[in-house]
């Protein structure tokens, strides 16, 4: 059983909290901390656990049945459905403004936010550190042309990177700061994607109205040896981006 420590939401922001306890299930799930066939809480359980009513666990719950990620079963419980198997995808590992100037256009960022907070243990766990250890949350609007496209927030080990803080990250690119400061480079990225609709707080940031669609992307940047260096989220507007896969055969299968 998992500690409850792993089911937490954060209260205070804007974004509906039955859409962030379906992404907290969502994680829990996709890091293999819930497998198929595990048996989820019971709604008591995790309104206990989020501190939420148990309608608002009912409509996550909702939510994720109709995803096909878990199954009721009447009486018994709600279950993990099995992971279907999925190509490996790798888009990138350039950072955002690499990838922008590399299509012809202009990036630039708008700082929103660079604090140190203490890691969730999803954070910690996806970051490989300990879940005692401070973490930099990096909070980021991203622009094409002058206009908003995505609002990204990383998370960072302060031990890795302690003079973070300090650094010009509304002018300067994540990955060179690594590059440049701390020699590291990153030679890996997993990529997850999920379709959303834009919340007032990021509608606010985006110049959008709550309720439209937006790709949620998640990202893992790796350096040698598979060291994780930084975890992201980003919310990207759905009428500014296209993305575009190329498979072929050799790419393995995973499950």
């Amino acid at each position: 059983m998992l500690s409850p420590d792993y089911f937490q939401i954060d209260t205070n922001k804007a974004e509906p909290l039955y859409h962030q306890i379906q992404e907290n299930l969502i994680e829990l799930i996709e890091l293999g901390l819930l497998r198929s066939g595990d048996m989820l809480p019971s709604e008591r359980e995790l309104s206990q656990r989020y501190r939420v009513t148990r309608m608002t666990v009912r409509q996550a719950v909702d939510g994720l049945v109709q995803k096909g990620l878990v199954q009721r079963q009447q009486g018994i419980g709600t279950f993990v459905q099995p992971r279907q198997s999925v190509q490996a995808f790798v888009p990138t590992v350039m950072g955002f403004s690499q990838r922008i100037r590399q299509a012809g256009l202009v990036p630039s960022s708008h700082l929103i936010e660079c604090v140190v907070v203490p890691p969730t243990p999803l954070i910690a766990h996806r970051l490989g550190i300990d879940p005692l250890s401070p973490v930099i949350k990096l909070t980021r609007l991203r622009l094409v042309n002058e206009e908003p496209l995505m609002l990204e927030t990383s998370y960072l080990s302060q031990q890795r990177f302690p003079d973070l803080l300090k650094a010009d990250l509304a002018n300067l690119s994540l990955y060179t700061y690594m590059q440049e400061q701390h020699d590291l480079w990153v030679q890996e990225t997993e990529h997850t994607l999920e379709p959303v609709l834009i919340d007032e707080h990021e509608a606010q940031h985006l110049g959008l109205s709550a309720g439209q669609p937006a790709m949620l992307v998640r990202v893992l940047a790796l350096a040698a040896n598979d060291q994780p260096i930084e975890y992201s989220k980003s919310v990207v507007r759905g009428d500014r981006c296209r993305y575009y896969f190329r498979v072929n055969t050799q790419m393995p299968i995973i499950t």
